[in-house]
């Protein structure tokens, strides 16, 4: 059975390989072909990619629309809860 895709973003939030925090700037447009920092499936010129950035020299993250908004909502939860 596939892990769901909130947990994987709750486990790569706890590993800090997800930013917690809000980012700067929020790039949004058609897929790169590079894989999603959530899923880590390729993201299609076809998607629509999500890209926050920070502007503080750290890699780039990336994200499906609807991976984006897993990472939205689990990471605003986390900052609610701590």
């Amino acid at each position: 059975m596939a892990t769901p895709l909130a947990e994987i973003v709750r486990h790569k939030l706890d590993a800090g390989t997800l930013p917690l925090d809000t980012p700067k700037n929020l790039w949004k447009g058609i897929g790169s072909g590079k894989a999603c920092s959530a899923c880590e499936a390729v993201i299609v010129s076809a998607d629509v990619e999500f890209e926050p950035q920070y502007n503080d020299g750290r890699g780039v993250v990336r994200f499906h629309v609807g991976c984006h908004g897993i990472w939205e909502v689990e990471r605003r939860r986390r900052r609610n809860v701590l």
